[in-house]
């Protein structure tokens, strides 16, 4: 009955990513994704954000997935300017399910930043997780690569 259960729920984890190479530099890049207050201005997948940005700090984040609207509290793992931000969910689920996301800025020739959205889910759950969000979340997050995209590309050099 455990094995049948295990095999309905989807246990293990899975990840996915996501990239856009923007014509800004990565300190233009970061800038934004630091900038907490500024989501609304530029980030449709994620309008909203509050927090500490430092690490163990917790940022909530409003996820548009789809025409559902989730508040995800997240705990920053690892900050690294201009480089690295990471930070995984918090929910009460937790022990069930839990999302890891990274993003990684990498500066490219000609001033211009490799920006990679890494997402690893794990957990009991993280399949059936998988089957219900994970075309949702793709979107979300190339919705989010191209509004980076979008407005670090409009500050200019």
């Amino acid at each position: 009955m455990v094995a049948f259960a295990a095999a309905t729920l989807g246990c293990g984890s899975w990840e996915t990513e996501r990239s856009v190479t923007i014509d800004a530099p990565p300190a233009t890049v970061w800038a934004l994704l630091a900038d907490l207050d500024g989501y609304s201005g530029w980030n449709s997948y994620s309008s909203r954000a509050e927090g500490e940005l430092v690490v163990d700090g917790v940022v909530t984040i409003e996820a548009r997935l789809g025409d559902e609207v989730r508040q995800v509290p997240n705990r920053v793992t690892r900050i690294e300017p201009e480089r690295v931000l990471c930070w995984h969910s918090t929910n009460w689920y937790e022990p069930l399910v839990r999302g890891t996301r990274c993003r990684f800025l990498e500066p490219q020739g000609a001033g211009a930043t490799l920006f990679r959205h890494h997402e690893i889910m794990e957990g009991p759950l993280a399949g059936l997780i998988e089957r219900i969000y994970r075309p949702r979340i793709d979107a979300g997050l190339d919705q989010m690569n191209a509004d980076l995209k979008r407005a670090a590309e409009a500050v200019g050099p």
